[in-house]
């Protein structure tokens, strides 16, 4: 404060008015001289990025990159065809498709939810989804897909090929929707017979349509996953693999499913308690 004053006085009492003129006059111009320098400093400032390095971009998404004009600007958005990856929107997990025959299959389990342990029954709302994983697991249901009880799988639906707990646009395979699957797999000369569209026969059917439909390096890669049993236990995985149907009989429902000492596919009733695989087919 001190100092302060002392300043004042000597500026105004001591310093002459001519030299306070000059005083003000150079700090005035060295003013106007730095503020041009910034101005002229930034103005003539060379960006040398080429504007061509489209690795620099994160993430684009209905954009066209122009590497030789250096510019960005909106497109078209594509339409989605099958073999692209599907992304589903309700938890940003993204799934495999594949086309088989005329059918656009998810070439992955469904795995969607929050994980509960085996000893509870799940629900059937479509918005508070539940799992169970194996081994009461989050990281198996990442790699094996969850397993659903067939209520909650349908979402609490009873209609043949209800969306379900899939995606938009996806729905839970109808019984004949499997059989199709099976006869598009199948070679063999008798596959009408082998796999009819009735609701009657059950039993290993086929040749070597099982082999097929569980080859990981395959079209439809079927895991053999095993299953969620009645009592809450988790069963048969690494031997068994089994898929809902969305065709219900009395308090069972439709199943395919596979068996790694056997070439044929299986279709049988289970009871609706089991917990299951889920795949989605494309509406």
């Amino acid at each position: 404060m001190n100092f302060i004053k002392l300043f004042f006085r000597k500026y105004f009492v001591e310093v002459s008015p001519v030299k306070r003129v000059i005083s003000i006059l150079v700090f005035l111009f060295i003013f106007v001289v730095v503020g041009i320098g910034i101005v002229y400093a930034i103005t003539s400032m060379t960006v040398t990025d080429s504007y061509n390095d489209s690795t620099k971009i994160a993430s684009a998404v209905n954009v066209t990159v122009d590497t030789v004009n250096g510019r960005i600007f909106l497109s078209t958005a594509s339409a989605w065809s099958c073999g692209s990856t599907l992304l589903d929107t309700r938890d940003g997990k993204s799934y495999a498709t594949v086309l088989i025959g005329s059918q656009c299959w998810m070439q992955q389990n469904l795995n969607i939810g929050t994980m509960i342990t085996g000893t509870s029954n799940q629900g059937v709302s479509t918005t508070s989804i539940q799992k169970y994983c194996y081994a009461n697991n989050e990281a198996n249901c990442n790699t094996l897909g969850g397993l659903y009880q067939w209520d909650q799988a349908m979402g609490g639906s009873v209609t043949e090929s209800a969306r379900g707990i899939c995606p938009t646009g996806w729905h839970v395979p109808t019984h004949n929707e499997f059989t199709l699957l099976e006869r598009t797999t199948c070679t063999s000369g008798t596959c009408a017979a082998d796999f009819p569209y009735d609701s009657v026969t059950t039993g290993w059917r086929g040749t070597n349509e099982g082999t097929t439909l569980k080859n990981v390096a395959g079209l439809f890669r079927g895991l053999l996953v095993g299953n969620r049993e009645t009592n809450g236990s988790v069963a048969y995985t690494g031997a068994y693999g089994f898929f809902w149907s969305s065709l219900q009989s009395s308090a069972s429902a439709w199943v395919r499913y596979l068996n790694s000492g056997y070439a044929t596919v299986s279709r049988s009733t289970y009871t609706k308690a089991y917990g299951f695989s889920l795949r989605c087919l494309k509406d």
